[in-house]
């Protein structure tokens, strides 16, 4: 889950936006005239933003905390369950989490005044599982075409022994840690839906920190809610982040590969090379995404606690 950071800086362009990654979305940035800035992650362009962040007077913060509560129990009523609006921080002052560039308001900020990102989130916990369940399909079928395409490319071939050795093990790893791994996180996603076990069995493979929520939730529905919750967002958090390290490593090692210096590639070949490359580069950026998602719905889980 991305924690606030307030970090002081001289000026926006101190913010070295190619030594941040996604588990920076939390940092704020200050600069030397009280702007306050912070990360926004751009999917269509694949990459991590800068934006200005509103700060609005302390005497409006409870206007804004309204507003936000009425629209949350609005989309409540109309059936959308698992609104994610507010994420209280730790700034010394009251910060609703993500934003809007800046308001052009005369009323802009100083020390004195509380800083608020105005925006009411939505994140339905259940859509995105349900996207995520729906993408391990696609890839389970795509890290398969992957593992043929690179072989059946003859750039990597058994007289290098080395690179062999270490596609080898990197396949092996795929298949386990991916295809194998995912086709048991269908299964248990399944059963979860369809025919789940018993409480008890569930709250055995909990950790601490859940099993302390759930003994303070009250009804076996809403245990089993959570339970679900807590089950999708491990599952779906460690097989794409075990995904994410091993594809980025194998693109780094096909990177690597001079073609040009593999004689005898056909025609045919070399596309099923290509095609494994581009394929291994969309997994990652899917991995990324998904990964961000499960940064959401952890908020959502053991800070809204919302279910």
């Amino acid at each position: 889950m991305p924690k606030v950071r307030i970090i002081r800086v001289r000026s926006v362009e101190d913010i070295d936006i190619s030594k941040v990654s996604v588990y920076d979305l939390g940092n704020r940035y200050v600069d030397g005239r009280g702007n306050m800035y912070g990360l926004k992650y751009n999917r269509k362009e694949k990459k991590i933003e800068i934006i200005k962040l509103i700060r609005t007077p302390a005497r409006s913060a409870g206007y804004f905390n309204k507003k936000v509560f009425e629209y949350r129990r609005g989309q409540m009523k109309e059936g959308a369950q698992n609104v994610e609006d507010e994420n209280l921080k730790e700034t010394g002052q009251a910060e609703l989490q993500s934003g809007y560039p800046e308001n052009n308001s005369e009323d802009i900020s100083n020390d004195a005044q509380s800083d608020i990102s105005l925006k009411a989130n939505l994140f339905d916990a259940d859509s995105f599982i349900k996207r995520a369940v729906e993408s391990m399909k696609n890839h389970r079928d795509r890290l398969n075409g992957i593992m043929m395409n690179i072989k059946n490319s003859n750039v990597i071939r058994e007289t290098d022994r080395e690179a062999s050795a270490y596609l080898i093990d990197v396949f092996r790893t795929l298949d386990i840690d991916g295809v194998q791994r995912i086709d048991k996180i269908l299964a248990e996603h399944k059963e979860l839906v369809s025919y789940p076990r018993s409480l008890v069995y569930y709250l055995s493979k909990l950790d601490t920190r859940s099993k302390n929520i759930v003994d303070a939730l009250s009804g076996e529905s809403t245990k089993m809610r959570f339970i679900f919750l807590v089950e999708m967002f491990f599952a779906i958090r460690n097989l794409y982040k075990n995904l994410h390290k091993v594809l980025q490593e194998l693109a780094d090692f096909l990177a690597s590969k001079n073609l040009d210096e593999v004689r005898g590639l056909s025609h045919g070949e070399l596309k099923m090379f290509e095609d494994g490359r581009t394929s291994v580069k969309s997994t990652i950026d899917e991995a990324e995404e998904i990964i961000l998602g499960c940064m959401r719905l952890e908020n959502h889980i053991f800070k809204e606690k919302k279910l």
